[in-house]
């Protein structure tokens, strides 16, 4: 028994390892769906690189203005290869009422594509736009739109309680959005 206890923390940490290394390393980029895509911040080589192959028009940061030097570069390519910058500060830690889960959805919607959303690691924001996006916008299922707060992207409110603040802010959307069969037409 105590073997296997070994072999499951050896595995645990590998599976950490491989998804920081994502992160840290590949940007934590995904597909979402056709022509909209989902990362972390991404250091100038990977945005490059980004932008060329998925033929980029649109970038939707979720961390804000900053004065750091990868964000300096994220506009400078966004400038060189004629991408739409948008700046939509959210945190990762605060609810958002569904007005504010609402105004996301529309600028995703109205955001020319191909589509790239990310925030600093792509886990927690990101996976809150990547849900509503699928489930907003493309019409795709409550279970299938919240696989998008995984593991595999980095979201671990096991970890960090405070990230549940996205999901709770999804779970909230999905129930007073016109999709959802109990919600009211005044909203």
């Amino acid at each position: 028994m105590k073997k296997i206890s070994k072999y499951t923390a050896y595995l645990l940490v590998l599976l950490v390892l491989l998804v920081a290394a994502d992160i840290h390393i590949l940007g934590n980029f995904w597909t979402i769906e056709d022509r909209v895509y989902r990362s972390g911040e991404l250091n100038r080589y990977n945005l490059t690189y980004y932008a060329k192959k998925y033929k980029l028009k649109t970038i939707i940061n979720l961390n804000g203005r900053s004065s750091r030097d990868i964000y300096k570069d994220e506009i400078n390519i966004a400038k060189q290869f004629d991408i739409t910058h948008i700046n939509h500060k959210l945190s990762n830690k605060k609810f958002l009422d569904f007005n504010q889960t609402k105004e996301l959805v529309k600028l995703m919607k109205d955001a020319e594509k191909p589509l790239l959303i990310h925030c600093i690691g792509g886990a927690d924001r990101t996976s809150l736009a990547s849900a509503l996006y699928l489930y907003a916008i493309v019409g795709k299922s409550y279970e299938l739109s919240k696989e998008q707060f995984s593991l595999l992207y980095g979201h671990s409110p096991f970890f960090r309680p405070f990230v549940q603040a996205m999901g709770d802010s999804f779970d909230n959307y999905v129930k007073k959005s016109p999709q959802h069969p109990t919600a009211t037409k005044n909203r």
